[in-house]
């Protein structure tokens, strides 16, 4: 990549947001931006390079880019496509409820995408209010879920507190991963909360990609990989306390941590999640995850194009934020896999996954046109997804990528 291209688009992180520096880079590859998905094919892609910082451990890129360029106006995930993320949805508005013991509380949800999440808060007779930036605002407004389509920063803060007053619960459902200005962001956060309220964030949890050997989360839309030790000594160096968290199943693995204004004595899931953590080792397991990665791609490579040799047609399915980054880590192109099966209602559908000149495809086409094999880029779903093409009259096997690579043969 020429310098002054990355001059020109990447922002170079020298310090953490919690202003401590940053030791370590690990060369993950270059990748595209994975959401960035159109009609014509766009090969760019950027550096990923992992560091940490030495303060609060924080485990993050490098090499980041800037947000208008990672959510673009033809930003394609909704978040209401995926069943697994509304199940998620639902749990943590059952926990709200349970809190506000049936009083009328208020919401506001910062990255609220296609309003999925304030959709069924709204129907359990929360007070709402989105913030979305993207395109998929104007989803969640033609659903009547009060939206702003605009990004979060202080002085929208100020605006929303004098039109709704301050709010007794703040979502923020992988924001905090996906953002450049998350010191703004705080500073927000603190001013638009009530005294006595809530925050509630939800992150992917870095020891279990780690442990599930998941490469395929690291991109440029993740900008910070959080455990519950990093993310509470960040959150403290903001005066803002942690002192509950539990790890979910969703996506492959996330924490959820609840943290107030005011220091609250910590629960004993919280201490216990504390306490098997050790982030001043974890920068060597990342190394080690990336040592993985690159036998990986050998492995794929050989296994799909011994097959190719054997005219066997591969479909993939799954075109989640980690299907791209596997394809593309793992230099894929239509002439090994097809095509990649989406979800009908998907905004990815006929158009070419990021970086590569493979494009997305109704996943009926799996069931229409008989591919030998099917690879679950979705890899943490494919229990589920198996189920469905099986039940559809899929008869052909499937290639599982991820923790361990293997074939099911049907």
């Amino acid at each position: 990549m020429k310098k002054a291209k990355l001059k020109r688009n990447v922002i170079i992180r020298k310090i953490c947001v919690c202003n401590g520096r940053l030791k370590e880079n690990i060369n993950f590859g270059n990748l595209p931006l994975i959401n960035n998905y159109k009609k014509e094919k766009n090969l760019t892609k950027y550096p990923t390079v992992i560091s940490q910082c030495k303060e609060c451990r924080l485990i993050q890129l490098k090499y980041s880019i800037p947000d208008k360029m990672l959510f673009p106006k033809n930003y394609s995930y909704l978040s209401g496509n995926s069943k697994e993320k509304i199940e998620n949805f639902k749990s943590l508005i059952l926990k709200l409820k349970k809190i506000s013991k049936n009083k009328k509380k208020s919401i506001l949800d910062i990255g609220s995408n296609d309003g999925s999440f304030l959709e069924i808060a709204k129907k359990k007779g929360f007070k709402i209010l989105g913030i979305e930036p993207t395109n998929t605002a104007e989803i969640s407004i033609k659903k009547k879920i009060n939206t702003i389509k605009k990004p979060f920063n202080f002085n929208l803060s100020k605006k929303i507190v004098k039109k709704y007053s301050k709010f007794n619960f703040i979502v923020a459902n992988n924001f905090f991963a996906q953002t450049n200005n998350l010191a703004e962001i705080l500073k927000s956060i603190k001013f638009v909360l009530d005294k006595k309220g809530l925050l509630i964030v939800e992150v992917q949890y870095l020891y279990d990609l780690l442990n599930q050997k998941g490469f395929d989360s690291f991109h440029h839309e993740h900008i910070a990989y959080y455990t519950a030790s990093s993310i509470s000594k960040l959150l403290e160096r903001h005066k803002i306390y942690v002192f509950n968290a539990e790890k979910l199943k969703v996506h492959g693995g996330m924490l959820r941590v609840y943290a107030s204004l005011n220091k609250k004595t910590p629960t004993k899931k919280f201490k216990n999640l504390l306490k098997i953590e050790n982030d001043k080792n974890i920068i060597s397991k990342v190394k080690n995850l990336n040592l993985f990665r690159i036998k990986f791609k050998k492995r794929i490579r050989n296994i799909i194009l011994s097959l190719k040799k054997q005219r066997k047609e591969i479909y993939a399915i799954g075109a989640a934020p980690r299907s791209c980054v596997l394809l593309n880590s793992s230099n894929f192109s239509k002439k090994e896999i097809s095509l990649v099966g989406e979800v009908s209602e998907s905004l990815k559908c006929n158009k070419f996954v990021p970086g590569t000149d493979i494009m997305v495809k109704d996943e009926n086409k799996i069931i229409t046109d008989k591919p030998n094999y099917v690879i679950i880029l979705a890899w943490h779903l494919k229990n589920r997804i198996i189920k469905i093409l099986l039940k559809k009259g899929y008869k052909g096997n499937f290639i599982i990528p991820l923790p361990k690579l293997k074939i099911i043969k049907k």
